[in-house]
């Protein structure tokens, strides 16, 4: 049923294992696995990766945590379901720059972000250079 969620997501650990300077062996170490069987058939569409284990991962790849896990997700569910968690969540940025801003926003009020006001706009545009 979720056959190309699947095989975009084993593309993706694929294209990064091959990246990566760690063998299957240490990459499947460094998640947490016995041995490099899991990781194999994680990049080969053979088995889904465990939800618990996409931070290791995105970790030992040295991938973006944030569009594994969101490939991760879509491999589990139905794209309507997905839609849902999505919807319940908050969007998730397609744009490594953008997820980079929020998560400086989050660290700068340490994860408490205030509401987006006029004044607030203002002094951003300020901050980083541009006019109103």
């Amino acid at each position: 049923m979720f056959e190309s969620q699947q095989k975009t997501l084993a593309n993706f650990i694929e294209e990064h294992a091959k990246k990566s300077p760690y063998s299957y062996e240490e990459l499947a170490l460094l998640c947490g696995f016995k041995t490099s069987d899991m990781i194999y058939a994680f990049a080969h569409s053979e088995w889904k990766v465990p939800l618990d284990k996409v931070a290791p991962l995105a970790k030992a790849l040295d991938c973006d945590k944030g569009k594994l896990f969101v490939l991760a997700l879509k491999s589990w569910f139905s794209g309507e379901l997905f839609n849902q968690i999505e919807e319940c969540f908050g969007a998730v940025p397609e744009n490594s720059a953008e997820r980079s801003w929020i998560v400086a926003l989050r660290e700068i009020y340490n994860g408490d972000v205030p509401e987006m006001t006029v004044k607030t706009r203002r002094c951003l545009k300020i901050l980083v250079g541009f006019s109103s």
